[in-house]
């Protein structure tokens, strides 16, 4: 996922995963039914972001994986993700990687991983789908359901106009019913996610007129603090720390197993930003939650 936004994500499928299930199902080429969240927990180190099993007229699953920065290499995790995942529920998966920005574009991401032996012979070849979601029109993911419309933030039709595009989000929020709660919820998550794209001096004077309404905004006040009603540095500052120690619990999880509670305190214990900058860079040298925090 994506990763120090991961939160923000979670929230909006938790608020309607059926939704997120049949959008992407479809452009999968998943035929429709019924959608049923499933066990992501693939080995002691492997977690995917998200499956969901389609009991349609051809029962399948559907993996999803978000991704907002660029890295090579992520095909070769999606297509051991599909393995597991297949293998563990007997049955077809379609892969989709989600990318939310430009950014996260890496020269791998074709749709297609081909795995060649010694000799140059084929041995494997991994087909998937790849979702950029700033090349879909705004109205494709207000009518996607409220729990994707935030994403309609990081279109470049939005980026041409974010105030146009702020306002039809609201507008589509009453408009397909959600509650006042709901509405401050969604607005928060839009808030963070236009972090992906967009200056922040840009982002905080468009969001500051709707301020009142993101106040009691929980995804805002988890994530962000209460950034645009007590000063937006003191926010940015709390919401960064918080993404990161996210962050190394997600990757480090994948990479080394849960941490036990003597390493999950040692976690929480590191407050400046710049160290778990530093920790996050050294994931991929290390070889165990010890010798991580250790540095």
């Amino acid at each position: 996922m994506a990763k120090p936004f991961d939160a923000t994500l979670n929230s909006m499928i938790d608020l309607q995963p059926e939704g997120w299930a049949a959008c992407f199902a479809r452009l999968a080429g998943i035929p429709p039914g019924p959608s049923v969240p499933v066990d992501t927990d693939l080995a002691t180190t492997l977690t995917a972001d998200k499956v969901f099993r389609i009991n349609g007229l051809r029962p399948s699953l559907l993996h999803l994986e978000l991704q907002a920065g660029s890295r090579l290499g992520i095909p070769a995790e999606l297509m051991r993700y599909n393995t597991l995942i297949s293998h563990q529920h007997q049955l077809p998966v379609e892969t989709v990687l989600i990318l939310l920005r430009p950014k996260a574009v890496a020269s791998d991401m074709t749709g297609v991983y081909r795995q060649h032996g010694a000799s140059g012979n084929l041995i494997h070849e991994f087909h998937h789908h790849v979702v950029r979601v700033w090349e879909l029109p705004v109205s494709f993911w207000l009518d996607a359901g409220i729990g994707l419309a935030p994403l309609a933030m990081l279109t470049d039709e939005a980026g041409a106009d974010l105030e146009t595009a702020l306002t039809r989000l609201q507008n589509s929020l009453r408009e397909q019913g959600a509650d006042e709660k709901t509405a401050k919820s969604l607005l928060g998550s839009s808030y963070v996610l236009c972090g992906l794209r967009y200056d922040q001096d840009r982002i905080a004077s468009m969001y500051r007129r709707i301020s009142m309404l993101m106040e009691d905004s929980t995804t805002y006040q988890e994530i962000l603090g209460k950034g645009l009603t007590q000063g937006f540095s003191q926010g940015r500052t709390v919401g960064l720390r918080e993404a990161q120690h996210h962050l190394l619990l997600r990757l480090g999880t994948k990479r080394f197993g849960s941490p036990n509670q003597t390493t999950l305190a040692a976690l929480e214990a590191v407050t400046d930003s710049d160290r778990l900058e530093r920790l996050a860079d050294r994931l991929l040298e290390a070889v165990s939650w010890d010798d991580l925090i250790g540095e």
